[in-house]
């Protein structure tokens, strides 16, 4: 297999900006502001703006405060009119939002590459850059005024250019995405409607809470789930956006109170049939912590939701299709089987990726790529020389064709950290990972893990627990209990990492990892009978853990110092 540029979509900036898909299908926004951004991230270095710059350029004269706010606001507008093209495109952080370079098409710069598109696509030398944006600021006009000026100079040396080329067969609009290759959307297997949010003495403050909860809450989900998003909030939009409305499977909302400076939010689920309400869930928090980009409450509520979600689809299609589940939550069914801790369980989980799928390919291969790693650390499974290789080439393969899914990115992160012992790109992976998605404990389980082996205890410890409280609902939250015990061990907080460890074995009580750090922190603070014991289950399940080896192996800690730390600590109990 070999990588290609996955282009999604076309911006056209000289003449009148538009937005379509490779199909032509137009996701021009309505908003003049939103086109304006689209088009300071066209012509930018690098296709990247901060969002300090982007701030003084459409809202110049409003405070920070005010301007951030607006931005923010823009940003899920945004999101909400491009539906699963924003996230294709457009790249968002806590600084900067940036184009994907290889996920997008700008006319600007292909005729820089190729003048002779310009005559492909019947561009006159008369065609002015953005043509009729309007944006009241002023700062936004001077910034137009600029680049028209440049182009009207460029646009002169491109068109001699192409009056001087020889002419050449079979030119057409083609050539101008002949390195790129196209595809529809994936295929939807289950759609939700979002409806309008329920807001109750909001400010022009809060007036976006809602609607970033529902982002979040959506944009997870399609990591894991092949879904369609209609989105119903604004019905002035167009028609093209809402054809298979009708047949919505369910629909989800958030309803936001506030009095004064606290806030509730709610969450509710319905099923589209009979408009009948599923579950709902709500939370109580400050406008203050509302208004924090970097609020782990809201994350936690987005990621609850997110699984109780997951949990109710997988539910739906169990009860439908036995005796295995569809391509819809095969993903999400898989990651939970493997941390059943069993060869069945894991042999099961590997039978489900295996099935044909092209929503979920590129998914699917890092999961397979994942479940390799409870061969190493569980001891599950064979894992020799052949299945090392064959896991390398499939994490390169879809390495290749550089997934926009933090799930994804997260379990090649680990595959390449933990099994490859390249840290480097490990972290590169997860930092990508977490980029697009903060909201995922998965991601920050791992990024943590990572830290780990490579002795950032510190960032470890601190990931971990945002892991710990994000995914405090999740099916498999004993994980990220044992990375915090693990954390915990390497800044010598014993007490913690006990608690820690004997929160993940109440939960799952043949998790190995949580018993060898368990072993560790009995034995270093002094409870020998305990530390025997668990000596004795570990042994039970990891036979082969007696060997000094095999316990390098499983620790996988990168500082020899640390590592001889842990095995002096256990050595008593293992010879």
């Amino acid at each position: 297999m070999t990588g290609t540029n996955q282009i999604v979509a076309k911006l056209f900036v000289i003449g009148p900006l538009e937005l379509t898909d490779t199909s032509g299908n137009s996701f021009t926004p309505r908003s003049k502001k939103a086109c304006a951004l689209l088009a300071l991230l066209a012509l930018a270095p690098r296709r990247q703006r901060t969002r300090v710059w982007l701030r003084d350029k459409l809202w110049s004269e409003s405070s920070e405060r005010k301007s951030s706010t607006s931005l923010r606001q823009l940003l899920f507008e945004l999101r909400r009119d491009l539906g699963w093209l924003f996230d294709s495109i457009i790249q968002v952080d806590r600084h900067s939002v940036t184009f994907r370079s290889n996920a997008i098409w700008i006319d600007y710069h292909a005729f820089e590459q190729d003048p002779s598109q310009l005559a492909a696509l019947s561009i006159s030398p008369e065609a002015e850059l953005l043509e009729g944006i309007d944006v009241q600021d002023e700062e936004f006009e001077d910034w137009l005024m600029l680049e028209r000026q440049i182009w009207r100079d460029k646009s002169e040396d491109l068109f001699t250019r192409a009056a001087e080329a020889p002419d050449r067969p079979g030119s057409s609009t083609v050539s101008a995405y002949q390195n790129f290759s196209f595809g529809p959307a994936p295929e939807p297997r289950v759609s939700f409607g979002v409806l309008p949010s329920i807001q109750q003495g909001c400010d022009a403050a809060t007036a976006f809470v809602p609607d970033h909860l529902l982002e979040g809450i959506v944009k997870s989900l399609k990591e894991l789930h092949p879904i369609d998003v209609f989105d119903l909030r604004d019905t002035t939009g167009h028609s093209d956006t809402l054809i298979g409305a009708s047949n919505t499977d369910y629909f989800v909302r958030v309803r936001a109170l506030q009095i004064r400076e606290s806030l509730t939010l709610t969450f509710f689920f319905y099923t589209a049939a009979n408009m009948s309400l599923e579950w709902s869930q709500s939370v109580q928090t400050t406008v203050d912590e509302a208004l924090n980009l970097d609020s782990y409450l809201l994350s936690g509520f987005v990621t609850q939701n997110t699984d109780r979600v997951s949990r109710s689809l997988e539910q739906r299609v169990l009860s439908e299709s036995a005796p295995e589940p569809k391509p819809l939550v095969a993903g999400y069914t898989a990651l939970n089987m493997m941390f059943r801790l069993d060869d069945k369980a894991l042999e099961n989980a590997e039978a489900l990726l295996a099935q044909k799928s092209s929503q979920n390919e590129a998914l699917f291969a890092a999961l397979k790529t994942y479940a390799t790693s409870f061969k190493i650390g569980e001891n599950l499974g064979s894992f020799d020389a052949t299945s090392e290789a064959e896991t390398d080439q499939l994490a390169r393969e879809v390495l290749s064709q550089n997934p926009f899914n933090s799930i994804s990115l997260a379990c090649l992160g680990h595959t390449m950290g933990y099994i490859f012992r390249d840290y480097e790109l490990g972290c590169e992976l997860l930092e990508r990972a977490l980029k697009l998605n903060q909201n995922q404990a998965f991601v920050w389980d791992h990024y943590a893990l990572n830290k780990l082996y490579t002795g950032d205890y510190d960032a470890a410890y601190k990931a971990a627990e945002r892991a710990v409280y994000l995914g405090s609902y999740s099916p498999i939250s004993y994980s990220y209990d044992t990375t915090l015990a693990m954390a915990s061990t390497m800044l010598g907080h014993h007490r913690k990492a006990i608690v820690a460890s004997r929160n993940a074995l109440k939960k799952q009580p043949k998790f190995t990892a949580a018993m060898r750090y368990l072993l560790v922190n009995l034995a270093k603070t002094g409870r020998e009978a305990e530390a025997a014991d668990i000596h004795k289950k570990l042994l039970v399940r990891d036979p082969e853990f007696i060997d000094i080896e095999v316990q390098k192996e499983r620790f996988r800690i990168a500082e020899k110092s640390q590592q001889s730390e842990l095995l002096e600590a256990i050595r008593r109990f293992t010879t």
